[in-house]
């Protein structure tokens, strides 16, 4: 990503694709799925396939950039009346499937607490703006900017109060209505401890569990999904690593990709 001038003056921020690199990582996903071939073959309880299918599907939808270049204008639009959130402005007549030319915005990185400190910001109230801006787009907009690392996510002082930059959009998706109601059923039965009502919302969200799912690697799973705590899982991962090949066949891509999500938001809130 680079910083160029438009003919007009105006600022703007280039992002270039590498010539080649979708080929690249076409060659480093075969030799990974050959890795993992082979390891299932030594660890037939241990699984990875949903870790490559995870990959074939996230990785295309990071090298078209004219599909990030419309998820971009879409969240732009969906997030249009707050004022706390901002989605930079795509130049379309610029962009093309390599190249994005996009409006510059500036701001602090939101891990830099020293930095926002200085700049007159909260940490507490960004991570409280953090929080209901990530709800806002998972369970009432149905589109999720499903990034979230520090290096994507800025903060700009505001008048009243901070404002939220949201960068890099090639994973940014539109959720259907189910999938959202799964998530938000999934929610509620981890509050309240209800486990048929986590078994059946898991599996609406294209979880294949059953009878024979082992339910404490389920919670341990769905903690991470949810970013709840960790636990012993931390100190034995290899462990549930066995025990999750063992009771759980697939998981989705997308139930992943959005567990990701959380996990990042989770790390940024507790830092």
């Amino acid at each position: 990503v680079h910083r160029a001038r438009l003919r007009s003056g105006r600022e703007v921020a280039v992002k270039v694709q590498y010539p080649g690199i979708a080929a690249l990582i076409e060659a480093d996903l075969d030799a990974l799925e050959a890795i993992f071939e082979a390891l299932a073959r030594l660890e037939p309880g241990i699984r990875l396939g949903p870790i490559a299918e995870y990959l074939r599907w996230t990785l295309p939808l990071e090298l078209d950039f004219r599909r990030e270049a419309g998820a971009m204008g879409e969240l732009r639009d969906a997030l249009s009346d707050r004022d706390d959130v901002v989605v930079p402005e795509v130049v379309d007549s610029l962009t093309t499937g390599r190249l994005i030319v996009m409006e510059l915005i500036e701001g602090v990185k939101i891990t830099d607490r020293e930095a926002l400190i200085s700049a007159g910001v909260e940490p507490r109230r960004v991570a409280e703006l953090l929080n209901d801006a990530f709800a806002d787009q998972l369970f009432r907009r149905g589109i999720l900017h499903a990034d979230p690392h520090p290096g994507n996510l800025l903060v700009q002082p505001g008048r009243s109060r901070p404002r939220l930059v949201l960068l890099d959009h090639g994973l940014t998706l539109v959720l259907d209505a189910p999938f959202v109601a799964a998530l938000d059923r999934m929610v509620s039965a981890m509050r309240d401890g209800d486990l048929d009502a986590l078994t059946d919302s898991l599996r609406e969200a294209g979880l294949p569990v059953d009878e024979d799912t082992d339910l404490t690697t389920l919670l341990q799973l769905v903690g991470v999904l949810l970013g709840g705590e960790r636990g012993d899982m931390e100190t034995d991962f290899e462990d549930f690593g066995r025990r999750l090949g063992a009771s759980v066949r697939d998981i989705p891509p997308r139930l992943l990709l959005v567990g990701r999500a959380i996990g990042l938001l989770d790390g940024i809130t507790r830092q």
